[in-house]
């Protein structure tokens, strides 16, 4: 998981992160009807933007390094 910093606030905990993603999953309906959606694996993932949900800073957030 990416964790990220907000250089102009100094936020660590809150940003609104916009990803397209691919997945495949398995779509279970009961017979009644009802979707239960299972197993789900991400097979691609995008990142388009990462703003700080403080400060609504694009340009000062960056990704931390594993394990900071």
């Amino acid at each position: 998981m990416t964790r990220y910093r907000c250089n102009s606030c100094g936020n660590l905990t809150r940003f609104d992160v916009t990803a397209t993603r691919t997945e495949k999953a398995f779509h279970h309906y009961t017979v009644g009807g009802e979707l239960e959606v299972e197993d789900t694996e991400t097979l691609a993932e995008t990142i388009e933007a990462v703003v700080c949900h403080w400060c609504n800073s694009d340009a000062g957030v960056e990704e931390l390094p594993a394990g900071a």
